[in-house]
């Protein structure tokens, strides 16, 4: 066997079976590189294209932007070849083109900019601001709340009282068009709608019938004069008016006489009752028809005949253990303290005067005082027990013609006046009239009526314990006896039943007008945060404030509420509306508990036609307001005026009569505070500061009992009306003496140290709960130091929301350490006496709460404006305070540097050095950029602005500050009054061509010089106090 051949062979076909794997393996691993070197080479091949297109790419746009500039020069440089108008619109296109390119991305930015806008800077009062509170009597039945509203008029009535004369009520059953009260009905009921409407008309003489009101659920029908007659037993019957229901109604009425049996077992509140009907005749019938209405003494009427004072030579024996007094003693006993021309001797009296009625025989003392005190004592209804308190303290004095015994509007010279001869003149003049009434003694016949001997007068001023309406003044030669008022008073503590007498001297003296007015007029008391009106009601009154205040807001279809004014004291509201006979435009809330006169339209209509001077009145009234709001009304666009903030436009007039002061921290120097206060006010009018302690002095330590709850009103009101300004110093805690301050402030001033914790206070907490609609005002206490500045107020702010307005207080030397109340008022008792400093702090917030502010406006003019620091100078040298300021451009700078300073040295200093630094050439030509917003980055310019004022902002100023801008973002000029100082002020700076334009981190919009639409913002100044110019005395100075 061929062993070797068998062997070759063998190894023959190994190798050619390892040559085929090798040649397969090889071949794969080939195929794959090829595949991948084939997908690199691609790969790299579109790389290479890619840039090869992009490269070609911006060479044809740099070839293409050249082309373009050069053609762009060679148009200009060549005879043109388009029309001016044409190439200005190509080039504008083009411009608006790369604009819109730009700003899409910013797009998405806006909704989140927008939110934080309202989320972090929001300044729009809140909700509850413009919202009417409910009414909250849901639980109470309609007829027993009602009857509440309804007796409220005679004052408070305690549960027991009121449930006996619930008693007594009887529910009358009306179908549409039957009477309620026909003439000839005795005159002896109230009437109180529960449901359904009835009409009240007036029957006029000849025939004609005016309807004088519409009394709607909740509303009464009665007369307080008639109810004195009811309790003096004069029922009288209605002569001229009636009653009828519109649709079928039901009608509570409540006897007059129920009231009797009341007073018999409850005299105290005889006196009160009387009392309050008396305040409702002065406050509300008598104020309106005089200061509203524009009459003088169309309510009274004479006497018809004269009473003469029977003399007898016997005198009747006095009472026992009484013991005559002197004639030579009698003045010392009085304890009313005469003026030297209520002594005047007969032989002064003017050449030309009318025959005396003085009788020319001397009588004797003795005899006509015994004369004078039978008459005081049948006119007083009083017995022989009170014969000795009249004899001791009547006064009879003999007096000149001429002589002004009570003068109209003066509390201290209130007395009860019996004229025993001659005759006395009874006025009321205008109050455009009283400076030049003494200059016109024949003036006074044109608003008065003649007092015969035998009248009594002065019992209404008696009564309501407030100044005399009335201006007595003897016509001839006269003698009369005086009785002082607290001599009336001791004896109606011991008979309470000589008011009805003292009423009754008052009412049959009115004229039947005013028993007209009695049944038409309301006097309506409404609690802070109820609705006077609704939008879209049916205008058939209006209102006369005589102490509160109301806010009117109007609702948008958007249900956008938007506040347009609020009224105070003496204001009409509603009356253009009521004239036009239109539906109501606004909701008119009471901002405080408000006490309110409703005149309806019917009696307005029934006056006018009688009395014609009540048109020209009304005529005047609104001539004023039409002309306070025209001279008021901004010259810029509306743009301009929404974005005002909330505090600078929520209040249409500032003038407040009531300020209640409260300490924001225990450690609150409040008295020396107010003194201070108290102080710069007193030098502006007459200013009132009350405290707890005095109103315990005044009205007893138990004036804050729900008993005793009108007299303390009505006696704040008669505060309210003899002084410009009540001040109310709240106490360190809640209790009812601040609750009543929060309830009866027109404004509140939260007082904290301005270097303290801008935590909410425990009281603070508090002021939403009792006065959420009244306007609160922040005051930052800080030291005297010369280096102490206003810092981080925007926290201060930020955690109040509430807050509508903050100021900034540089407190005197030792005010901040003086802590002893004895220590504080021996100092303030001799710094009371002294002129205040007129460029104070306190001075300027007298005047913002007073509304005699004076503002300054710095326009703009480049480097000319360095003059306004000299005009600033001038003016505080005239002794002219500067209280707010607003600039534009470079007024805006030097504005602000007095703002910030408060001291014109260091303005002076200030001023010169960003001058010089201006005046450097070398920083700007750095500065210089390619001109396509403009020539100057602006760095070094922002630099030396912000270099000056730091990082201040606005609300850390000492002074009330605004600057104005023009937006090119939305095309509108912008008020700034909150953010960074030095922005703003760069802002308004900014030339456009010379300065970019800066952005505005609210809401990104960009700002340029504010010249470019109103270089000198006067009328912004006054727009931002919302300020009208009939109402309120305030300056502007625009420089």
């Amino acid at each position: 066997m061929d062993i070797v051949g068998l062997v070759k062979k063998s190894y023959a076909d190994y190798g050619t079976m390892l040559w085929d794997s090798w040649y397969t393996m090889i071949t794969e691993e080939l195929h794959y590189t090829w595949t991948l070197t084939y997908c690199l080479v691609f790969g790299t091949l579109i790389i290479i294209g890619y840039w090869w297109r992009q490269s070609r790419k911006k060479r044809l746009e740099r070839e293409a932007l050249l082309l373009a500039q050069m053609e762009t020069k060679r148009i200009f440089e060549s005879p043109q070849r388009f029309r001016k108008r044409d190439r200005i619109m190509f080039y504008g296109r083009r411009i608006i083109r790369k604009v819109r390119s730009y700003s899409r991305p910013g797009k998405k930015r806006r909704p989140m900019m927008r939110f934080s806008k309202n989320l972090l800077e929001s300044n729009e009062p809140p909700a509850e601001y413009l919202e009417v509170a409910s009414d909250g009597n849901d639980r109470v039945p309609p007829d027993a709340m009602y009857m509440l509203q309804s007796i409220r008029i005679f004052g408070h009535f305690d549960t027991p009282v009121f449930l006996k004369l619930c008693k007594h009520t009887e529910v009358i059953d009306l179908m549409s068009g039957e009477s309620l009260i026909k003439v000839g009905d005795p005159d002896d009921s109230m009437y109180i709608v529960q449901t359904g409407l009835v009409t009240v008309y007036l029957n006029n003489p000849d025939g004609s019938v005016i309807t004088l009101k519409v009394v709607r659920p909740g509303e009464y029908v009665t007369s307080l004069l008639s109810f004195i007659d009811v309790l003096l037993g004069n029922t009288s019957q209605y002569k001229t008016i009636t009653a009828r229901a519109t649709e079928r109604s039901q009608v509570i009425r409540l006897p007059m006489s129920a009231f009797k049996q009341v007073f018999d077992e409850y005299p105290d509140l005889l006196v009160r009752v009387v009392q309050v009907i008396m305040v409702r005749l002065q406050r509300v019938t008598i104020t309106a028809l005089h200061n509203c209405l524009g009459l003088s003494t169309e309510h009274i009427q004479c006497s018809t005949q004269r009473k003469k004072i029977q003399l007898k030579t016997e005198i009747k024996p006095l009472s026992p253990g009484h013991r005559r007094v002197p004639s030579d003693q009698v003045q010392s006993h009085s304890l009313v303290e005469l003026r030297p021309d209520m002594l005047a001797d007969l032989s002064d009296s003017p050449p030309g005067a009318r025959p005396s009625f003085v009788p020319s025989e001397p009588i004797e003392h003795t005899i006509l005082k015994a004369a004078v005190v039978d008459r005081l004592l049948q006119e007083l209804g009083l017995n022989e027990s009170e014969r000795a308190a009249i004899e001791k303290n009547v006064l009879i004095k003999e007096v000149a013609q001429g002589t002004i015994l009570i003068k109209q509007g003066v509390l201290e010279e209130v007395v009860l006046i019996f004229v025993i001869s001659g005759g006395l003149w009874l006025a009321q003049i205008p109050q455009k009239e009283m400076k030049e009434f003494d200059k016109m003694p024949d003036n006074i016949e044109a608003h008065s009526i003649t007092i015969h001997p035998g009248d009594l007068v002065g019992g209404l001023a008696v009564l309501t314990g407030d100044s005399s309406l009335y201006t007595i003044k003897a016509k001839y030669n006269s003698r009369v006896a005086l009785l002082n008022k607290e001599i009336v008073y001791g004896i109606m503590r011991r008979r309470p039943a000589v008011v009805l007498d003292i009423a009754k001297s008052v009412v049959k003296r009115l004229s039947p007008l005013v028993r007209q007015c009695d049944f038409a007029l309301d006097w309506n008391f409404i609690e802070s945060g109820r609705a006077v009106y609704r939008q879209a009601e049916d205008s058939d009154c209006t209102y006369i404030i005589l102490n509160g205040r109301l806010r009117s807001v109007v609702t948008h279809e958007s249900s956008k509420k938007e506040i347009i004014g609020e009224f105070g004291k003496g204001d009409l509201v509603g009356i253009i509306e009521m004239i036009a006979e239109k539906p109501r435009t606004t909701t008119v809330m009471a901002v405080r508990d408000s006490e309110l006169a409703k005149l309806p339209e019917g009696l307005f209509n029934a006056i006018k036609i009688k009395y014609p001077v009540v048109v020209t009145q009304l005529i005047r009234l609104l001539s004023h307001r039409f002309l306070g709001s025209a001279q008021s009304r901004p010259l810029s666009t509306s743009s301009a005026l929404n974005s005002l903030p909330f505090e600078t436009n929520q209040q249409s007039q500032h003038r407040y009569s009531t300020v209640a002061v409260l300490p924001a921290s225990d450690d609150v120097p409040l008295v020396a505070f107010v003194y201070e206060l108290y102080h710069s006010l007193s030098a502006i009018g007459p200013t009132v500061r009350l405290n707890m302690d005095t109103v315990s002095a005044a009205l007893g330590p138990k004036f804050a009992d729900k008993s005793h709850e009108y007299r303390l009103t009505s006696w704040l009101s008669q505060q309210e009306d003899h002084h410009n300004i009540t001040l109310l110093q709240c106490n360190n805690a809640l209790d009812p003496w601040t609750q009543r301050c929060l309830r009866q402030a027109d404004v509140i001033l939260i007082v904290a140290l301005g270097d303290g914790s801008p935590s909410i206070g425990k009281l603070e907490k508090e002021i939403d709960r009792l006065a959420i609609r009244t306007a609160k005002e922040l005051v930052l206490l800080h030291s005297d130091s010369h280096e102490a500045h206003p810092t981080d107020t925007m926290s201060w702010l930020n955690m109040r929301s509430w807050v509508s307005r903050h100021h900034h207080i540089q407190c005197p030397n030792g005010m901040l350490s003086r802590r002893n109340p004895g220590k504080v008022f021996a100092y303030y008792s001799k710094q009371l006496s002294t002129e205040p400093y007129i460029h104070s702090d306190f001075s300027r917030l007298a005047r913002w709460l007073t509304g005699n502010s004076v503002g300054i406006v710095l326009g703009g003019g480049g480097a000319r404006g360095a003059a306004h620091v000299g005009m600033v100078k001038a003016i505080l040298d005239a002794g002219i305070p500067i209280d707010m300021v607003g600039g534009v451009s470079i007024g805006a700078f030097m504005g602000a540097l007095w703002c910030m300073e408060k001291n014109i040295t260091t303005m002076t200093q200030k001023a010169r050095e960003w001058c010089k630094k201006m005046a450097n050439w070398g920083p700007q030509l750095l500065d210089l950029t390619y001109p396509i917003t403009s020539m100057f980055k602006g760095r070094h310019f922002n630099q030396t602005i912000r270099s000056t004022f730091g990082d201040i902002c606005i609300e850390d100023l000492w002074i009330p500050y605004f600057t104005l801008t023009t937006d090119i973002s939305a095309s509108c000029a912008r008020v700034h009054t909150h953010g960074s100082t030095w922005r703003y002020v760069r802002s308004s700076m900014s030339l456009s061509g010379y300065m970019p334009p800066l952005c505005d981190p609210k809401d990104g919009h960009l700002l340029l010089d504010g010249g470019y639409v109103n270089n000198l913002p006067g009328n912004y100044h006054y727009d931002r106090k919302s300020i009208s110019k009939k109402k309120i005395n305030h300056n502007a100075v625009m420089l």
